[in-house]
C-alpha cells in the first residue's frame, strides 16, 4: 500500500472531518464546535482553581494553570483548521484523556474530582467520532479505571456517606461509558445504511455517488502530499459481443473481473468505481511519472492470456498537477478532467482499443481563495 492513501483514517467506524473530507461549511462547524469544547475545558479549569474545591498548593494550582493555558495551543488549531489527519486526531484524543485527569487529581475534593470526571463524556465523544473502535476501548477503558480510582480515594477519604459517593460513581460511569457506546452503534448503523448506497452491487466497487465522496477524501490528501491526481475512464472493447455471443451471465462475470484487477491495480494509490454498465472510473494519486506509468499499464493489467474470454479495455486519462494552497475540493475541476477523460478514451476505442491516452488537464487547478 502507498504510504500517500495512509494519511488519513480509513476504517468504516470513523467520521473524517478531520481529514478535510466533508464539505467546507460542516467541517468548519464541527471544527469550531470542538474548539468551543476545548476552550470550555480551560474555562471550567480556571474556575475550578477559584473554588474552594480546587487545587490546593502552589504545585497543585500552577500545574491547572499550565495545562489549562497550554490547551488553548490546540484550541486555537481547531478553530484555524489545523488539526487535520490521523496522526494528530489521536495526539489529541490522548491529550483530552489525560489532561482532564491531570487536572481532576490535583482537586483537594474527590466528590468534586468525581463530578468533573463527567468530561469523560465529552472526549468519548470525540474517540466516537473521529477515531476508531480501538481507539474509543481504550478512552473507555482508561476513564472507567480513572473513575474507579477516584470512587476509592473518595471512599477512604471518609467526607462523604459511602452511599453518596457509590451513587455518584454509578451516574458519572452510566455515562462515561453508555454515551460513547451508544452513540458507537447508532453511527455504525447508519454508516452501514449510508455506505451500503455507495458500492455497486455487481462488483463490489464503489459507484458513482461513491466515487464522488472517496475523492473529495483522495483531492484533500493529494493537497496534504503535494502529489498530483489522475483521472481515468476504462471501458471494456467490445462489450456488447461479449454479451450477444456467451450471454449475460460470462458479461456480468467479464465485468467483475475487470473491476476487480483494476481495483488491485490502483490498490493503495486510489480507487475504481463502476459508474457505467461496461465503464469504470479510477482516481489515483502520485508523482507525475508514476501516474503516467501505472496508467499506461492499465490495459495489461486487467488482461490475461487465459482469460475466456478475452476481454481488453481502453483508457482515457487526465491528469491534475498539483498546486499550492488549494486544499478544497473543486468539483468543476473534477467534473473537467473526467469529461476530458473520457473524450480520451473514446480516443483509444477508436484507435482500436486495448491502449491507454493520458494528457495533462489544458485549464491549470485554480488556486484557492
Amino acid at each position: 500500500m502507498d504510504p500517500l492513501l495512509h494519511t488519513w483514517p480509513v476504517s468504516s467506524t470513523v467520521m473524517l472531518w478531520g481529514s478535510k473530507s466533508g464539505r467546507g461549511s460542516v467541517l468548519r462547524l464541527v471544527r469550531l464546535t470542538i474548539g468551543f469544547c476545548s476552550l470550555n475545558f480551560s474555562i471550567v479549569a480556571f474556575l475550578f482553581l477559584l473554588s474552594g474545591e480546587g487545587p490546593d498548593g502552589p504545585f497543585a494550582r500552577s500545574w491547572l494553570v499550565g495545562i489549562a493555558t497550554v490547551n488553548l495551543i490546540p484550541t486555537i488549531l481547531w478553530f484555524v483548521g489545523r488539526i487535520r489527519g490521523s496522526r494528530m486526531l489521536k495526539l489529541y484524543g490522548l491529550w483530552a484523556d489525560l489532561g482532564t485527569a491531570s487536572i481532576l487529581i490535583t482537586f483537594t475534593s474527590h466528590n468534586a474530582a468525581l463530578f468533573g470526571a463527567a468530561l469523560f463524556v465529552a472526549t468519548g465523544a470525540y474517540f466516537t467520532y473521529f477515531l476508531d473502535r480501538r481507539w474509543l476501548a481504550f478512552h473507555l477503558a482508561f476513564a472507567t479505571t480513572f473513575v474507579i480510582a477516584l470512587t476509592v480515594l473518595g471512599l477512604t477519604n471518609g467526607d462523604y456517606s459511602a452511599t453518596s459517593v457509590i451513587a455518584r460513581t454509578d451516574v458519572v460511569l452510566c455515562a462515561v461509558i453508555f454515551i460513547p457506546a451508544t452513540i458507537q452503534f447508532t453511527w455504525r448503523q447508519l454508516l452501514s445504511r449510508a455506505t451500503g448506497s455507495k458500492v455497486d452491487a455487481l462488483t463490489g466497487l464503489l459507484n458513482r455517488r461513491g466515487l464522488w465522496d472517496m475523492s473529495e477524501r483522495i483531492w484533500s490528501v493529494a493537497s496534504a502530499n503535494r502529489a498530483d491526481i489522475a483521472v481515468a475512464v476504462v471501458d471494456i472493447d467490445k462489450f456488447k459481443a461479449v454479451n450477444d455471443t456467451f450471454g449475460h451471465e460470462v458479461g456480468d462475470a467479464v465485468i467483475i473481473r475487470t473491476g476487480t484487477r483494476l481495483q488491485e491495480h490502483v490498490n493503495g494509490f486510489g480507487y475504481a468505481a463502476r459508474t457505467g454498465g461496461e465503464e469504470f472510473t479510477v482516481v489515483m494519486i502520485g508523482t507525475p511519472y508514476g501516474l503516467r506509468k501505472r496508467i499506461a499499464t492499465l490495459p495489461k493489467a486487467v488482461v490475461n492470456a487465459s482469460d475466456d474470454p478475452l476481454a481488453t479495455v481502453s483508457v482515457g486519462a487526465a491528469t491534475l498537477p498539483f498546486i499550492p494552497h488549494q486544499e478544497e475540493f473543486d468539483y468543476n475541476e473534477f467534473s473537467r478532467a473526467i469529461v476530458a477523460a473520457d473524450h480520451l478514451m473514446y480516443d483509444a476505442k477508436s484507435a482500436g482499443g486495448n491502449t491507454a491516452n493520458t494528457a495533462p488537464m489544458t485549464v491549470p487547478r485554480r488556486r484557492a481563495h
